[in-house]
């Protein structure tokens, strides 16, 4: 028996080195993987926090902890909820709209424009196609993360697609270095395109129209993308379908859109995650991702084990000791000189 079990492990062990050296086809071009990243359970998405989590973006005003929505988004489900990355209940927002009440909300970013940090929540699915130019994102300053339960009017932007057709879309990411939107349709049999936006505050009530980026990839394994981040700093953007998790690195000061046209790695330390809608940067080295679903969940959390912070730290003290990298309970460090500091090169109590 003990011989059988032993067999069954390494079968399955060997199943599993197979396609992990296997890298997706994105568009004729096979991926090479990134392997900087582990993964974690941080903690549980309670269904009685929030059931169905469609969307999940750090918090920029209080960091530490992490905003989420639902799926189903009328009446006293309206809301948004603030959590800690074990899952714990924060804060509470319901979140009442001008002139426009669409649900099916998608995906929540942050970003800063104009000095203020923002919330956007994209009411941007559509399965049906039926919606064609009433997509709407919402959006309102972030608030602090206390206690309790507030009740927020937000602003809209509506839009549609440069075809003037539906689109059914769960991606929306905002860009800090261009205050740009970027928006991925989701496509079950075909090629996603990615779409943007420039962020402003006085379009009104006139319907703006997406700009095509490019395609990802050819249809034939990346598609149905599901969820997306950009870093705070604009370096790194992640695209998600359910079975995979592509990485972009923008290159110096070009564009987003540029970054888009190269080849994307593949996060090798991803696992599929059934209905995988969620994910958020909260910094360049860290990102969680969680399900839609009506169970307990687990909340994942993803580490970049490379951390530039080591190199800023040793030439802004040349005569310090060597760094080097530690996991404290499952956070990248850097000890130097017998102190503690994250990634960003930040010292820690």
């Amino acid at each position: 028996m003990k011989a059988k079990i032993f067999c069954t492990a390494l079968s399955l062990l060997a199943s599993f080195m197979i396609w992990a050296a296997s890298p997706i086809n994105y568009d004729g071009n096979t991926l090479t993987f990134n392997n900087d990243f582990t993964r974690s359970e941080s903690g549980t998405m309670q269904k009685s926090v929030m059931p169905e989590t469609s969307g999940l973006a750090a918090s920029r005003v209080t960091p530490g902890y992490l905003w989420a929505h639902g799926d189903e988004n009328t009446g006293n489900k309206r809301k948004i909820v603030a959590v800690q990355p074990d899952g714990s209940l924060a804060m509470t927002v319901k979140l009442t709209t001008t002139g426009s009440d669409r649900d099916d909300w998608e995906d929540i970013a942050t970003g800063v424009y104009n000095n203020t940090n923002y919330l956007f929540v994209g009411a941007i699915g559509d399965n049906d196609l039926e919606y064609k130019d009433a997509y709407y994102i919402y959006y309102l300053e972030e608030p602090a993360i206390t206690s309790g339960t507030q009740t927020l009017t937000a602003n809209y932007i509506r839009f549609g697609f440069p075809d003037s057709k539906a689109h059914n879309a769960e991606t929306l990411m905002y860009d800090n270095i261009e205050q740009m939107f970027y928006i991925v349709d989701k496509v079950k049999n075909g090629v996603c395109h990615l779409y943007k936006l420039p962020f402003r505050t006085d379009y009104g009530t006139s319907v703006q129209t997406l700009t095509e980026v490019c395609a990802l990839g050819n249809g034939s394994k990346f598609n149905y993308c599901t969820g997306g981040d950009i870093t705070p700093d604009g370096k790194y953007m992640v695209i998600k379908s359910k079975p995979y998790l592509l990485l972009w690195q923008r290159q110096g000061s070009e564009s987003l859109s540029q970054t888009a046209l190269r080849l994307p790695q593949q996060v090798a330390a991803y696992q599929e995650e059934e209905q995988g809608e969620s994910i958020a940067w909260t910094d360049s080295m860290t990102f969680y991702t969680t399900s839609d679903s009506k169970s307990n969940t687990p909340i994942y959390k993803y580490v970049r084990q490379s951390a530039t912070g080591i190199e800023n730290l040793s030439s802004a003290n040349p005569n310090g000791n060597n760094c080097r990298k530690i996991l404290r309970n499952g956070t990248l460090l850097i000890l130097r000189d017998g102190e503690t500091y994250n990634a960003q090169g930040i010292k820690q109590p």
